[in-house]
């Protein structure tokens, strides 16, 4: 392995390859698919000359110059015979199609093939028609006509798909508990602790070949998904040289030179992703700080230690930019070796954004009194949160083939996202502790994810063996996170002038903290996976596929807290950075001054591990050309281990396996095809599909614990459940899909799904400002799925340079939560929410025993229509995607329902390629031209609806040119 890897060190060095005096080179495909075809005999009639392609179709070999006849031979293909002329000093390259052996073969006879990536619109669709399960996805094609800039942006366009805050996927309307993200087949852990899987904003267009959505359960793929499992391909290596630029401006409405931004005192290596230390908690975590009271100089010295800069200060956010390079190529034939060839990718993405953000959020409940239905403000806020995202993607992929035969790939992935955020916020507390508190913060966040991975596809016969090893290691680390929350006091001098004070009262929440926190996760992901092709009766093909798979991860999340107290008054100052001059802080054997006191809370830090075994075994058993069924179970058993302890320190666990599940999943898809018609746009295949499976979702380990996460600006919590139980489900789905033309379709689902113990998020009846995870008893999802895609006009001669194409797809979804069975702890005592719904009832009021599931939009809508004209160059595509209001908290007691409300997004992408070869291209791009707000508001019988939290995006206009070199 050390020699290969040294190997691929040094090819990947070169820069050119030497080329004989005349050679024959090209790509032989499959003619109805486009899909390049692997081993397939290339010969020079009548002389002991030629080659045999690769795993992408691709074949070259030296000839002499004059002229000759090549000869294609596969078994399953029609034999081809193509005339050509070698001229000295130049390649002659070919573009062969080849059309599919409809002849009967009766024999046993074996065909090699490996699983190409699709490129296009239409090899997608390909690859979806011939696919054993239902699927959908985006194409690079695709994402480039639409103008994506990452994958969260892109998968929104996909049938039952849509995208929360640009990054967390919903899938059937479903969140993204029951969604699972993985990368080239293996997973890898998320940035963000408060979610189960991976936000999608991290994989930069550019460097992705196509999204591949699985909606239905195969034995292969792992068990812990229900709505979708998406899986992210990143870029292949070209077929020959090609080197891409980039380079972009990006302006939003908000915050692009607006005179209110604000943001953190910025550090040196911010620019790039990375806090530069500076940051950093000055002492050791384990330092103790002594009691003022002892009149002790460290207490002065730890407190001076902190950086004196605390307050939000202005600046000028400039014009969002971005910048791209790839560089890739193949070599045949290295070292003068025909056994092996090489191929490379290498690229990088860099984006650099502002948002503003005018938020408002509040706290409302209903009375007491039931008569009464208008909802009471508890607390309300308004204010600015404003923030630079800086986030920079490298990947470098290489692939090694030995004898055509073997497949050996390696690939690094680093994605490195920093974000600088300030607040300025201004809250009322009306019943609780009245008060009026001015809130303001500032927070760096690093996040950072290195995936490796090493996978090998080798061919033996009717054998096809697979591996894949992928360590992954990730960050997020919050390095002094400062907030300063201050109540303002206004007094009346003898003269009638208005003037305010600033205290530091902590009984109506008002604190000076630091915090610092810091997630760290490495996982290790394998699996094998064997296949075994033959041929069943009327010589049909069939394989049984089976293999193992295991996943270790290690979590370790640590929080250190400080508050800072003034000594002998609560008067103070707005200004934050005000308790940290020298002249302010406290020293010994004076009053007054601020001082650090330790404010560490065990629940705040917890460490977990998880280990999830798996194997499985499917069957793809055809009962005739028409009619398949691919049968089998995975078995995965998971365990979770946690340690972590309660404030008091009367709960502790040490290691402690919390989640110990075996399940075995089975699994059957069945597909019956129609075809008519085999080249060309002629081809149309009519499927009914037809699948049952069962699957699971697990705890994440914050959620599986007893960790409590505080945010001071919002002045909200989590509470982790530490006997919360996995969700087990039971699905099915019905689908009718008619592909015709080369991308058109017709598409329509039914699916049905029975989550037992659902896990959801509800708010605390004793404490509203805090939310736990809790099971929810039996669930029930009914869902219907229509996508339709069209091409229309320009079929002359003359005009088959222009496409016109316009497609939607429309999700509807009926959930429902039997709140009968749903117990939450009221008093000391486990009630049902419907009993809890009845007793806080409105007069009039009906409550059924049925809500909706948590996180679940009832519709999504996704539209899109895109004009174009290779030969002028033009492309333009205009998209629109709204979901349904979906339920984001679940109320109890006097605590009304939260539903995040519906956004509609109206997006446009123009552009234009020129130059000699069309080498330059410019585009135009706008996002949310609406100007749409993103709403989550409390909702109860009778009363309007008030505001939970809601904020403007703004509307984002870009320009980018491109230059690429072929």
């Amino acid at each position: 392995m050390l020699k290969v890897f040294g190997l691929i060190g040094l090819v990947i060095g070169l820069m050119s390859v030497a080329y004989g005096q005349g050679t024959v080179e090209g790509t032989v495909m499959d003619a109805t698919t486009s899909q390049p075809i692997p081993f397939v005999k290339v010969k020079v009639e009548g002389q002991n000359k030629g080659a045999v392609t690769d795993f992408d179709g691709k074949f070259k070999f030296p000839i002499a110059a004059g002229n000759y006849t090549l000869v294609f031979t596969e078994s399953e293909y029609k034999e081809l015979k193509q005339a050509i002329d070698v001229v000295n000093g130049a390649p002659t390259v070919l573009d062969i199609k080849l059309d599919l052996n409809v002849i009967t073969i009766k024999g046993d006879f074996t065909v090699v093939g490996f699983r190409q990536t699709p490129k296009s619109l239409a090899g997608d669709d390909v690859r979806r028609a011939d696919a054993n399960s239902a699927t959908d996805g985006m194409t690079k094609e695709q994402m480039k006509a639409t103008g994506d800039g990452d994958a969260g942006e892109a998968i929104q366009r996909v049938p039952g798909v849509s995208v929360q805050g640009g990054k967390h996927v919903f899938v059937r309307g479903l969140g993204d508990r029951y969604t699972k993200t993985i990368l080239n087949g293996v997973e890898i852990p998320g940035l963000d602790p408060d979610r189960n899987t991976v936000q999608l904003d991290i994989f930069p267009t550019a460097l992705i070949d196509n999204i591949t959505v699985y909606k239905t359960f195969t034995p292969d793929l792992s068990g812990d998904f229900t709505g979708g499992l998406i899986d992210v391909t990143t870029k292949e290596f070209p077929s020959k040289k090609e080197v891409n630029m980039s380079m972009g401006l990006g302006y939003n409405s908000l915050a692009t030179f607006s005179k209110r931004f604000i943001g953190a005192e910025a550090a040196t290596f911010d620019y790039f992703g990375f806090d530069d230390g500076s940051r950093a908690l000055p002492f050791s975590p384990s330092a103790k700080i002594p009691d003022v009271v002892l009149d002790d100089v460290k207490t002065a010295k730890l407190t001076k230690a902190f950086d004196p800069n605390m307050a939000p200060v202005s600046r000028t956010a400039f014009f969002d930019h971005n910048y791209g390079l790839g560089i890739g190529n193949s070599f045949k034939s290295i070292f003068g070796n025909d056994n092996f060839d090489y191929g490379y990718n290498v690229a990088f993405t860099y984006n650099n954004s502002n948002t503003l953000r005018e938020m408002q959020y509040g706290e409302y409940r209903r009375e007491g009194d039931a008569s009464v239905n208008k909802l009471d403000a508890f607390r309300t806020a308004s204010g600015l949160v404003a923030s630079n995202n800086v986030l920079w993607t490298a990947l470098a992929g290489h692939t090694l083939k030995y004898k055509k035969r073997n497949k050996f790939n390696m690939t690094v992935f680093h994605t490195q996202n920093g974000e600088n955020t300030a607040t300025s916020i201004r809250e009322v507390n009306i019943v609780s502790n009245p008060a009026t508190l001015i809130k303001q913060g500032v927070q760096f966040q690093q996040r950072q994810i290195t995936n490796l991975d090493l996978n090998g596809t080798h061919k033996l016969e009717n054998w096809k063996l697979e591996w894949k090893v992928a360590p992954t290691y990730s960050k997020i680390y919050d390095p002094d996170m400062r907030s300063t929350i201050m109540e303002e006091m206004d007094y009346v001098d003898s003269n009638g002038q208005v003037y305010y004070q600033y205290e530091l009262n902590a009984g109506v929440g008002a604190e000076i903290r630091r915090m610092y926190r810091d997630l760290r996760e490495f996982s290790f992901n394998e699996r094998f996976d064997a296949t075994y092709k033959f041929r069943t009766w009327d010589s049909l093909k069939t394989e049984i596929k089976m293999g193992a798979a295991s996943l270790y991860k290690a979590r370790t999340f640590d929080v250190y807290t400080y508050n800072f107290r003034l000594d002998g008054t609560n008067v103070g100052s707005i200004d934050p950075n005000y308790y940290f001059q020298e002249e302010n802080v406290w020293n010994p054997g004076q009053e007054g001054g601020t001082y650090v006191v330790s404010s560490y809370q065990p629940a705040n830090s917890y460490s977990g591990k998880q280990m999830v075994n798996a194997g499985y075994v499917m069957h793809e058993l055809p009962f005739s050309k028409k009619f398949k069924t691919t049968y089998g179970f995975r078995a995965e058993h998971a365990m979770n281990y946690y340690t972590g302890e309660n404030n008091s320190g009367t709960v502790v666990y040490d290691n402690e396996n919390v989640l110990n599940e075996f399940n075995i999943l089975p699994s059957i898809n069945s597909v019956y095809k129609v075809k008519k018609g085999e080249k060309g746009i002629d081809r149309t295949t009519t499927n009914f599909r037809a699948s049952y499976a069962m699957t699971v979702a697990r705890p994440s380990f914050r959620e599986k614990s007893i960790a409590q996460i505080y945010d001071p600006i919002l002045g909200r919590a989590f509470s982790g459940n530490i006997d919360l139980q996995q969700t087990e489900i039971h699905n099915m789905d019905f689908r009718f899909e008619h592909f015709y033309g080369r991308t058109e379709l017709i598409s329509a689902s039914v699916f049905y799904k029975r989550f037992i113990n659902p896990i959801e998020i509800a708010t605390y009846t004793t404490a509203p400002r805090e939310v736990q995870p809790i099971n929810s008893g039996i669930g029930d999802l009914y869902g219907l799925e229509l996508e339709a895609r069209k091409t229309i006009g320009f079929r002359s001669e003359d005009k088959q340079h222009m496409n016109f194409m316009v497609g939607a797809n429309y999700n509807y979804i009926l959930s429902q939560i039997d709140m009968t069975k749903v117990f939450i702890e009221v008093a000391g005592e486990d009630v049902s929410e419907y009993d809890q719904r009845i007793a806080n009832a409105r007069e009039g009021e009906t409550v059924s025993k049925f809500r909706p599931m948590y996180g679940q939009s009832p519709y999504a809508v996704n539209a899109f229509a895109t004009f174009g004209n290779s030969k002028a160059g033009w492309n333009a595509n205009v998209s629109y995607n709204v979901q349904g209001k979906r339920l984001a908290v679940i109320g109890v007691g006097l605590i009304p329902d939260v539903y995040e409300q519906s956004f509609h997004s109206l997006n446009m992408k123009v552009s234009k390629a020129f130059g000699e070869n069309k080498q330059w291209t410019g585009s135009i791009s706008a996002n949310n031209l609406l100007n749409q707000k993103r709403s989550f508001l409390y909702e109860s019988y009778g009363a309007e609806s008030q505001i939970y939290s809601e904020f403007k995006p703004g509307v984002n206009v870009s320009a980018k040119i491109a230059y690429t070199i072929k």
